[in-house]
């Protein structure tokens, strides 16, 4: 029993005639008695009953007919919703992202992404990195932006949305601002604004401190990144983020930024997702978009 089968049935109650029902599937009229037949063998029992040249539903037929406007209606949603989905006219894209992409990359794509297809809702819900991770790998999402370092969770499949500068930021009256060259010594003496230990920043800290044989002198932890440029910006301490996050602060000449010095783990914003998920149409057109390809005709 195929699709086709039971649209005949449907368009026989409707039309009473296979001719018209040939015409209305863009069959020819033995195809369309040719199914009717097959049917009627595969179940095993007679559904149509032919009257002065009409074509009558048999009590049987009439049975089935129920279920086959049900089975037609619901493949026709199917396929419409699914046209709209692949084309981009409808549909909605579900984001979760950690606390920098989230905060400074995904906000414009989204926006240039819903502008370029309006019939798509976006929801962007934002966290810290390892509670995306984790509702990655228990299914509760199937996309994410993550903020990794290179060759970091293999046990994603990944695709870069850029690379990432992870700097050291600090308040323009403070020291560093007329230091040249600055090493990781002499950062370590500072007092230092730490990220939770949840986030990227976090890990990244600390990766740079141990790869440079210093420890860090944390004197505050902060688990929000506007919060956190905050408290750089009032104090005199100083910290890591990322060179994206500080735009705005950067042209109002509230903060300043420095290369970390030595060695640098290096840093993107990616999107993540399972190994055994196969990215929609939608998100593979929004990843496509990030990426800087031109979506106006699909």
């Amino acid at each position: 029993m195929n699709i086709t089968k039971l649209q005949i049935v449907v368009l026989i109650e409707k039309y009473k005639k296979v001719t018209d029902v040939a015409a209305e599937l863009g069959l020819k009229q033995p195809t369309v008695s040719f199914h009717m037949k097959s049917l009627e063998s595969e179940l095993g029992t007679s559904l149509f009953q032919y009257r002065s040249g009409r074509v009558l539903l048999t009590e049987a037929g009439r049975a089935l007919y129920q279920y086959a406007v049900r089975i037609v209606s619901l493949a026709v949603e199917a396929e419409r919703s699914l046209k709209q989905f692949s084309s981009l006219n409808s549909g909605n894209l579900e984001l979760e992202a950690s606390y920098i992409p989230g905060t400074y990359v995904l906000p414009k794509l989204v926006s240039q992404f819903i502008n370029l297809h309006p019939g798509i809702d976006a929801a962007l819900s934002v966290h810290n990195d390892s509670t995306v991770r984790e509702r990655l790998r228990s299914r509760d999402i199937q996309l994410a932006v993550l903020h990794m370092a290179e060759n970091e969770d293999e046990s994603f499949q990944t695709q870069d949305i850029n690379g990432d500068d992870t700097v050291l930021i600090f308040a323009p009256d403070h020291p560093f601002a007329r230091e040249a060259q600055l090493t990781p010594e002499g950062i370590a003496l500072e007092p230092w604004i730490q990220h939770e230990p949840a986030s990227y920043l976090s890990k990244a800290a600390d990766s740079w401190a141990q790869s440079n044989a210093v420890r860090l002198w944390n004197h505050a932890v902060v688990n929000n990144p506007e919060a956190y440029k905050r408290m750089i910006i009032e104090g005199g301490s100083v910290g890591v983020f990322s060179l994206a996050g500080i735009r705005s602060e950067l042209a109002l000449g509230s903060l300043c930024w420095a290369p970390l010095p030595g060695i640098v783990p290096a840093a993107r914003f990616a999107f993540a997702w399972r190994k055994d998920h196969t990215p929609t149409p939608l998100q593979q057109a929004f990843m496509d978009t990030a990426a800087g390809k031109d979506l106006q005709n699909n």
